[in-house]
């Protein structure tokens, strides 16, 4: 009887803490969203002509100016499991998931903020920075020595078929007989 009460004692907090528990989902990042088979990305870097592809391009930033535009970033201390490209796959793909969302920018050595998730700043990351407006070679300037490197930006640009465009025309034309118009957010469609 003691035995079996002792290996009760012991057992059954052992087993409650391994119960599963049902957890109520949390806010995270923007869902990764494949980029449609009619989407081009462009890369806006300064001298990315000259590199086939997504080229990479050291020492170019957004400016500062260009940081109201952030709608998004993330960092990921280095160094990385992932390639650069699949790296790269995934911050594009989220911004495409990101409604607003229209251009992206990777860089290795990018730094961390002040206060990111209460730590001091400053440690050199892998940073991906999204935002609702489209980066051009003229927003970019020189970055300090070392940082932002292996830089990699794209523009998203998906048309949009004939028949999303007959509809939405189709919807104008009836807004405009009934007095009413629809508005619909704004949002990257892959």
């Amino acid at each position: 009887m003691l035995f079996s009460t002792m290996l009760a004692s012991v057992a059954l907090p052992i087993l409650a803490a391994a119960t599963p528990i049902d957890l109520e989902r949390r806010a995270g990042g923007p869902a990764i969203v494949p980029l449609a088979a009619n989407c081009t990305l462009m890369n806006p870097l300064p001298h990315a002509s000259q590199h086939p592809g997504n080229g990479t391009i050291s020492g170019y930033v957004p400016s500062s100016s260009f940081s109201a535009s952030k709608v998004y970033s993330w960092y990921i201390p280095q160094p990385d499991f992932l390639t650069r490209e699949a790296r790269w796959s995934n911050c594009i793909e989220q911004c495409n998931g990101y409604s607003g969302c229209v251009s992206a920018y990777m860089a290795y050595n990018a730094p961390l903020p002040k206060g990111w998730l209460g730590l001091p700043g400053g440690e050199l990351e892998v940073g991906c920075f999204m935002y609702n407006r489209t980066l051009t070679p003229l927003d970019f300037v020189a970055a300090t020595e070392g940082q932002y490197v292996n830089a990699t930006a794209g523009n998203v640009y998906c048309p949009k078929t004939a028949s999303a465009s007959a509809t939405a025309s189709s919807n104008a034309s009836a807004a405009k007989s009934t007095g009413t118009t629809k508005k619909k957010p704004v949002k990257v469609v892959a």
